[in-house]
């Protein structure tokens, strides 16, 4: 049985938390949440904090909780989190990459979304 609220729309686009030195690249996004594929995580990591999402010529902040951390052998590759508060900007963006062609990267994401505001 699935635990997601919303289906999940595979992406390729480059984050980085706005108080912390962690980068990496969200490989999955919905309404309400995220997995974010990064080399490394370092610990403590704060469960919650904001992230910061450049797309384009937009750039997202939202705060997320971490809801699942991942390992690869001995690293932590991974985080799925969960958006605490969803801004109406973020929601439309998402609504705007679901009538996008997949996969979205940071490299064409406004050409996509010029793309979905001509139809």
């Amino acid at each position: 049985m699935d635990k997601r609220t919303h289906d999940r729309i595979p992406v390729s686009i480059e984050f980085h938390c706005l108080d912390m030195e962690y980068f990496g690249t969200v490989m999955n996004i919905s309404e309400s949440g995220m997995f974010i594929k990064s080399q490394k995580i370092f610990f403590p990591l704060k469960m919650q904090f904001d992230l910061s999402i450049p797309c384009g010529s937009k750039i997202f902040n939202v705060p997320v909780t971490v809801r699942r951390i991942t390992k690869s052998g001995n690293n932590y590759s991974g985080l799925g989190v969960e958006l605490t508060e969803q801004p109406q900007d973020y929601l439309d963006f998402i609504n705007r990459l679901r009538q996008a062609s997949p996969p979205v990267t940071c490299n064409n994401i406004d050409q996509h979304l010029q793309n979905v505001q001509r139809v």
